[in-house]
Parts: C-alpha cells; sequence; structure tokens
C-alpha cells in the first residue's frame, strides 16, 4: 500500500494506492492524525487505485471523520475503484460523507 498526502490552503489530498489491511492500518493512521494536526477543513479522498479496505482501514476512517467533524472538517471521497464505492453504499458510509465513483 502507498499513501500520498498533500495540502493546498484549506484541504488536505490522500491519494491511497493498493489494498488496506489490518497490516497496514497504522500507516493510514499517522497520516490522518497528520490531517488532524494541521489547519485542513477538508480531506480529499482518493481510493480510485484502492483495490480493497479491510474492516480495520474502515474503522481508521470513521475515527477520524468522527475527530475531523467534531473541529468542522469535511470529508469527501473524490474517486474510488468499483469494490471500494460498493463497500461504502453497502455500509451506507455515503450517507455520512459524498464518495464519487471513479
Amino acid at each position: 500500500m502507498n499513501i500520498e498526502l498533500t495540502y493546498n490552503g484549506n484541504v488536505a489530498a490522500m491519494s491511497i494506492e493498493g489494498i488496506l489491511n489490518s497490516e497496514n492500518a497504522h500507516v493510514l493512521q499517522e497520516k490522518l492524525v497528520e490531517v488532524l494536526a494541521s489547519s485542513a477543513t477538508l480531506l480529499e479522498l482518493d481510493l480510485f487505485e484502492c483495490k480493497n479496505i479491510s474492516s480495520t482501514g474502515i474503522g481508521k476512517i470513521l475515527l477520524f471523520y468522527k475527530d475531523f467533524i467534531g473541529r468542522s472538517g469535511e470529508i469527501e471521497v473524490v474517486r474510488s475503484s468499483n469494490s471500494v464505492y460498493e463497500l461504502f453504499s453497502m455500509l451506507k458510509l455515503n450517507q455520512l460523507f459524498t464518495v464519487n465513483l471513479g
């Protein structure tokens, strides 16, 4: 798995490639903590190259979401692979934040 994180003003853009699972979810958590420590108010997630996310990865995103909206932040999945889009829809995460397909 590879994660790239960039900032442009108050927007943090994170791109995740590969498979996000319990073995590497700590890397995602470190990046999300970095976003929380920044002045970003919007996190744009690009999950187009992310083939699968385990329950551990979903948990990290949900914990981040709770903390981030607590300080008036927003999350948007700007692109997602078909499998991630279907997973987020099935779990109704698209009711918490915008999830765009491909």
